[in-house]
């Protein structure tokens, strides 16, 4: 399998090109970065042939020498990649969250539709064995009385200058400005805001609680609708709280902190008995995830789980790698990374009072 590496920022150069050149009968075949600097130096350190600044470049000249591409860029630039690699004809693995606006996400979801190729969303949680065994302990549950879902990340850059050495991109500064001017112009369009500060929270919720958000969905199925919305502290958190088929009712916290700790975690409770995941730094590689559960009402056990120390970033690209070959089909899917995207957006629209555009206005 032949493979063009879209963008190598933190997540590229951590997780995807190290477990690419791992994987049995793939070849990394192209690259593309702005930072001439760093397409250059990751080239050289993983044999890359063909090397770009120009990722739609990339799509256009290598789109009969690859198989497929895997796109890890700013997110304000997913869709229209995602969408030019699928009409190229190349099998395409988009990191989350599929876009940014419901709209473009929409566009994706109709490209893949019609493509002779396949889309997989870049959800890692849902091939990280700890997930797995989660959802099949609430699967279980006779009874679930609350979810409750927590995402507030660490102060992600000082995490990676403390672990890594990174190729940082030698960027002009108006390319900087013109792709974020990029992301805050297409932030305030999803929620229909002109509110800088609720463009910026939205941006950032989206992309810290999406996985969350698609974990949910995985255990729970839809959500039906939307009881309650704040956003506070500025734009740092937002608490909301949903509702599932069934009437499930779940606690969704988000938040930004300078701390240095990783607090993402899932609980759900039952009347006997609560099952919980705790998540590791998602930067961090081979760092379990956390399942326990918590049963009696009379005399208390706790049984605490851990599958497998496999890392789930090497999963996906394992199964995507599956999906090229015609021997498996995308579990994170761009329909429903579609409603992810949707769902979050809802938030912030019903928040600032505007109609809603996902599953929830139903």
């Amino acid at each position: 399998m032949r493979v063009g590496m879209i963008g190598a920022g933190s997540i590229a150069q951590i997780m995807h090109l190290p477990y690419l050149a791992e994987l049995p009968g793939v070849e990394i075949e192209a690259l593309a970065d702005p930072g001439e600097n760093t397409s250059e130096t990751l080239g050289d350190r993983y044999n890359v042939p063909n090397r770009y600044q120009d990722s739609e470049a990339l799509i256009d000249e290598q789109r009969e020498n690859l198989d497929a591409v895997v796109i890890a860029t700013p997110m304000q630039t997913h869709a229209d990649l995602a969408i030019a690699a699928l009409e190229a004809g190349l099998h395409t693995f988009v990191e989350k969250p599929i876009a940014v606006t419901p709209e473009d996400a929409e566009r994706v979801v109709e490209t893949a539709e019609s493509a002779d190729a396949e889309c997989m969303v870049g959800y890692m949680k849902r091939y990280d064995p700890g997930f797995q065994r989660f959802a099949e302990l609430v699967d279980d549950l006779d009874q679930i009385d609350l979810a409750t879902s927590v995402v507030i990340p660490p102060d992600v850059g000082a995490v990676l200058e403390d672990t890594y050495d990174l190729v940082q991109a030698d960027l002009d500064d108006a390319f900087i400005e013109e792709s974020m001017a990029a992301r805050q112009r297409q932030c305030a369009e999803a929620i229909g805001t002109d509110d800088e500060t609720l463009g910026r929270a939205y941006g950032y919720h989206l992309e810290s609680i999406c996985h969350d958000v698609n974990a949910l969905r995985g255990v729970f199925g839809s959500v039906t609708g939307i009881d309650h919305v704040d956003v506070f502290n500025g734009w740092k958190y937002l608490t909301a709280q949903l509702r599932y088929e069934g009437d499930l009712r779940c606690m969704l916290e988000s938040g930004a902190t300078d701390r240095l700790w990783y607090d993402e975690r899932i609980q759900v409770d039952a009347p006997d008995r609560s099952v919980s995941i705790g998540f590791s730094n998602a930067f961090i590689k081979n760092t379990p995830a956390d399942v326990r559960v918590k049963q009696g009402t009379e005399e208390t056990t706790e049984t605490i789980h851990t599958p497998s120390y496999d890392e789930a970033f090497k999963r996906e690209l394992e199964h995507f790698a599956r999906c090229v070959e015609g021997d498996a089909t995308p579990r994170t899917t761009p329909t429903d990374a579609q409603r992810d995207v949707e769902l979050i957006a809802d938030l912030f629209r019903e928040f600032e009072g505007n109609a809603l555009v996902g599953d929830a206005r139903t």
